[in-house]
């Protein structure tokens, strides 16, 4: 934990660096500019800087897969693709993360780095699952009736593409960790905990995205939407919790990422 006044005042000029940078580049919106520097300072004075940096590992990633053939997926009439992050995304994907860094800042229980790093594993592979499943060549599949085809960006939909982008996000996080020779992973099995954790996490999006996650019919072109309003109309609830949205799948997600991590670790680890 960062506690010497130069280094905090260090942390705090790096992450309002990051964040300018990030709204510049359209990446955050002015709200998510400031839960996202509460986000990175928290990470960052507890967890130090190579915690900070597997953080920037995942914004860059997703931020710049997001953009990646942007236009491709706005035709596909997925929702607001390439958009700035809003403080509810921001929260929604650095909330568990955070705790498990101010855990372990407190504590230095090592439990909390995997926890930490399954939350950010699995936050990054479901991202990259859902960018590279919408350019998945035909339509992806359920993942509760794989004989089921529907089209692409239906919550819970999985493909070939977006099952090769969560492994990848997955060890993208898990590879950053181990080169920044985060203690966590100083040998083989914590890569693979790590990595199977994001995987894990991704997947259980998707069970969420399927099951129970609010679905909408939109009134104009009756196309099936995880959001209130479509067509500049509102939307007929059709399925799923009204309550539970896509930030609160996302929530969820980083949750069972960072504790899968953690029983992963104690069972072959301890």
């Amino acid at each position: 934990m960062i506690q010497d006044p130069l280094q905090l005042l260090l942390a705090f000029m790096t992450v309002l660096t990051v964040g300018w940078v990030s709204v510049t580049a359209k990446a955050l919106d002015r709200y998510g500019f400031a839960a996202g520097v509460g986000v990175g300072l928290t990470i960052l004075c507890f967890g130090g800087w190579r915690w900070f940096a597997v953080l920037l590992a995942f914004f860059i990633s997703t931020g710049f897969l997001t953009r990646y053939k942007s236009e491709l997926k706005r035709q596909l009439g997925v929702g607001e693709v390439g958009g700035a992050r809003s403080w509810q995304n921001v929260v929604a994907n650095g909330a568990v993360a955070s705790f498990f860094a101010v855990a372990y800042g407190l504590t230095y229980l090592t439990p909390f780095s995997f926890g930490f790093l399954g939350a950010v594993g699995a936050s990054t592979a479901d991202t990259l699952a859902t960018e590279f499943g919408l350019l998945n060549p035909y339509e992806p599949r359920l993942i509760t009736d794989l004989g089921r085809r529907v089209p692409a960006g239906t919550s819970g939909a999985v493909s070939p593409y977006g099952e090769a982008a969560s492994l990848l996000g997955a060890g993208l996080i898990s590879s950053t960790a181990w080169l920044l020779n985060i203690p966590a992973l100083s040998g083989e099995a914590g890569f693979l905990i790590v990595l199977t954790a994001g995987f894990m996490g991704s997947t259980f999006d998707s069970l969420l995205g399927a099951t129970v996650q609010a679905l909408y019919r939109c009134q104009v072109c009756g196309t099936l939407t995880e959001k209130r309003a479509h067509c500049g109309a509102t939307t007929k609830h059709f399925s799923g919790n009204q309550f539970i949205d896509n930030n609160v799948v996302n929530l969820l997600t980083t949750a069972f990422g960072g504790i899968s991590a953690i029983i992963l670790h104690l069972i072959l680890c301890m």
